[in-house]
C-alpha cells in the first residue's frame, strides 16, 4: 500500500489550519510582507506569479509554496518536497483598520519523498477553502484576526508504488470553524489560537495487491477545540528539530473532542474484517520546549467492536477512563528536573462472546479490569536530549534520581495487586542502587490460580510452587489476601518483609 509520508502529512496538515487565517495588519501589503515572513519561518520558499493592488484590494495570484526537508532516523535517510499553487490570494482593506482575507479556487500541489535507494514516492495535494474568510487587525508586530471558515476540505492522494494496487487516499473534512489567532514577531514568529470546529471527517482508502489488502476507514469528530501557543524562533530552521529546539522552539498544544466515532472494513487474505468504535469525548496535550516535552491523552466510555472470519461472532470491549501521560525533562541540568509516566485502562469490559473463548465453564470472575500505574520522580539528562551528542548515543543518556510509584494496580479476573512506595537512586556506582520501599497487597490470587488450573491452563505443579513463594515471601492478611513489603537497602539488598531476596 502506497505510504503518506510524514513530511507530506505534516505539510498538509500545516496549509491546512494555518493558510485558513491569512495574516495581515491595517493594510493589505502589511498583510502580505507579514504572511511570507511567517511561512519562510517554517522552511517555505515563497513565489508569487503577480501582485498587484486593484482599488482596495491586494490580490496575490499565482502563488508557489516550496518547501524541502531531509529526515535521517538511523540509517533511513528521506528527502521530501512538497510544492503548492494558490491560484490567488485577496486582500481587500475593508476602510476601518482591517484586512479581509481570502482564498480564491483550489489549492493543488504534491510531495515527493525518496529515500535512501533513490526511491521515490509522490503524493497529490489538494485543499479547498473557498468559503473561508478571516479579518485581521492589529500592528506589524502584534495581529489578531478572526476565522470564519464553514467548509475546509483536504485530500492526499498518494501513488502507490507496487504496480496493480489502487492509490491510497486521505481526506479531511473540518466544518464550522472558527475562533481567533493572534500572530507576534518578538523573538520570532509566535502563534496564539483559540479555536472550535464542529466537526471533523478523516477518511483513508488503499489496497496492496502483495498481499492482497485493502482498507476503507472513517473517522468523525464533534464539537472540537483548538488551544495553543507556539514560537519559532528568529534564525531557526523547522527543518532541523534539534537545532530549532536548542534556539528556542516551543509548542503547547490542546485538542479536546465531544462525541466520536470510527468504522474500518478490510480485505485480506484469510477473509474479510471489520472494526468500528466510539467515545464519548477526549483530549490530547502535546507540548515541547527545550527544557521539557509532554504528551498527553484522555478518552471516556470508548468501546470497540470487531468482526473477522477467524472469529465469525462479533466480539466488543468497553473503556470506562483512558489515560497516557507522559513528560520528562530534555534539557542537561545539574539538579534533577520532575518527569511523570502514567498509563490507566479503567473499568475493561469484554463482551460474552470473548469470555466464552476464554473461560467457557465460568472458572474465572468476568467483572472489568483495570491496569493503573502511576509513576512520578526526578532525574537529568547528561546531554541535551535534541542535540547529536543524544541521537549518537547507544542508550539514552538520562539519570534517574528518586522515583514514586502513586498507584499500581492491575485487577483482573477477580484478583486484584495494588501497590505504592519511593525510591531515590546512588548513581554514584556503574549501576544506580535503589534507596527505599514498595507496599504491595494481592487479594484473590489464590481463587484465580485455581481457576487456572480448574480450564487446564496451568499444571498444578507450577501452582503450588507460585502459593509455596506467596507464602515465603507475603503476608497473609485474610481470606485470600497477601502483603508484602519490598525494601531495597545499602550496598544492593533487597528484603521482602524482612527476609532477604538478594
Amino acid at each position: 500500500m502506497a505510504r503518506l509520508t510524514s513530511a507530506g502529512t505534516t505539510t498538509f496538515i500545516a496549509l491546512l489550519m494555518s493558510s485558513t487565517a491569512v495574516m495581515a495588519d491595517v493594510t493589505p501589503e502589511q498583510v502580505w510582507d507579514s504572511w511570507q515572513k511567517q511561512y519562510s519561518a517554517y522552511g517555505f520558499t515563497i513565489t508569487p506569479g503577480a501582485v498587484a493592488r486593484d482599488g482596495d484590494v491586494l490580490t496575490i495570484s499565482d502563488l508557489v509554496l516550496t518547501n524541502e526537508s531531509t529526515t535521517t532516523i538511523g540509517t533511513d535517510r528521506q528527502v521530501s518536497k512538497t510544492v503548492l499553487t494558490v491560484p490567488a490570494i485577496l486582500l481587500e482593506d475593508l476602510g476601518d483598520g482591517t484586512v479581509e482575507g481570502t482564498v480564491e479556487g483550489e489549492i493543488t500541489g504534491k510531495n515527493d519523498t525518496t529515500d535512501a535507494t533513490g526511491k521515490t514516492e509522490t503524493a497529490k495535494i489538494t485543499i479547498d477553502k473557498t468559503d473561508a474568510s478571516v479579518v485581521i487587525s492589529g500592528t506589524p508586530e502584534e495581529m489578531s484576526y478572526l476565522v470564519d471558515a464553514p467548509e475546509i476540505s483536504a485530500s492526499i492522494e498518494a501513488q502507490p508504488s507496487t504496480p496493480g494496487a489502487q492509490p491510497a487516499l486521505l481526506g479531511m473534512t473540518l466544518t464550522g470553524l472558527a475562533g481567533t489567532q493572534v500572530m507576534t514577531t518578538t523573538g520570532g514568529q509566535g502563534t496564539k489560537a483559540d479555536l472550535t470546529a464542529e466537526a471533523m471527517e478523516l477518511t483513508m482508502t488503499g489496497s496492496d495487491p502483495e498481499d492482497a489488502t485493502t482498507i476503507d476507514a472513517t473517522i468523525e469528530m464533534q464539537d472540537l477545540a483548538i488551544k495553543g501557543d507556539s514560537l519559532m524562533p528568529e534564525g531557526a530552521d523547522a527543518a532541523e528539530l534539534g537545532d530549532a529546539i536548542a534556539r528556542g522552539m516551543r509548542t503547547n498544544s490542546a485538542l479536546s473532542y465531544g462525541a466520536l466515532s470510527y468504522t474500518m472494513s478490510s480485505k485480506t487474505k484469510t477473509g474479510p474484517v471489520s472494526l468500528s468504535g466510539s467515545a464519548e469525548s477526549g483530549q490530547a496535550i502535546i507540548a515541547f520546549s527545550r527544557e521539557a516535552v509532554r504528551y498527553s491523552a484522555t478518552g471516556s466510555k470508548t468501546r470497540i467492536d470487531i468482526q473477522t472470519t477467524d472469529f465469525p461472532q462479533p466480539m466488543s470491549a468497553t473503556i470506562d477512563q483512558g489515560e497516557i501521560d507522559f513528560a520528562m525533562p530534555l534539557s542537561a541540568r545539574a539538579e534533577p528536573q520532575p518527569f511523570t509516566s502514567k498509563v490507566a485502562l479503567v473499568g475493561l469490559a469484554v463482551s460474552d462472546q470473548v469470555w466464552k473463548m476464554i473461560d467457557p465453564t465460568e472458572k474465572l470472575a468476568h467483572g472489568p479490569a483495570t491496569l493503573i500505574v502511576d509513576l512520578t520522580g526526578t532525574g537529568k539528562p547528561l546531554v541535551d536530549l535534541f542535540s547529536p551528542a543524544a541521537a549518537a548515543s547507544p542508550v539514552p543518556p538520562v539519570q534517574i534520581d528518586s522515583l514514586n510509584v502513586n498507584q499500581l494496580q492491575l485487577t483482573a479476573a477477580g484478583a486484584e495487586l495494588t501497590g505504592a512506595g519511593a525510591l531515590t537512586f546512588d548513581n554514584a556506582t556503574a549501576t544506580p542502587m535503589p534507596l527505599g520501599s514498595i507496599d504491595l497487597k494481592l487479594s484473590g490470587a489464590n481463587k484465580l490460580m485455581d481457576g487456572l488450573v480448574a480450564m487446564g491452563v496451568m499444571p498444578q505443579d507450577q501452582v503450588m510452587f507460585a502459593k509455596m513463594m506467596m507464602g515465603m515471601y507475603a503476608v497473609p492478611a485474610g481470606e485470600d489476601q497477601f502483603t508484602s513489603k519490598i525494601e531495597f537497602k545499602e550496598g544492593g539488598q533487597i528484603l521482602a518483609n524482612g527476609q532477604p531476596i538478594k
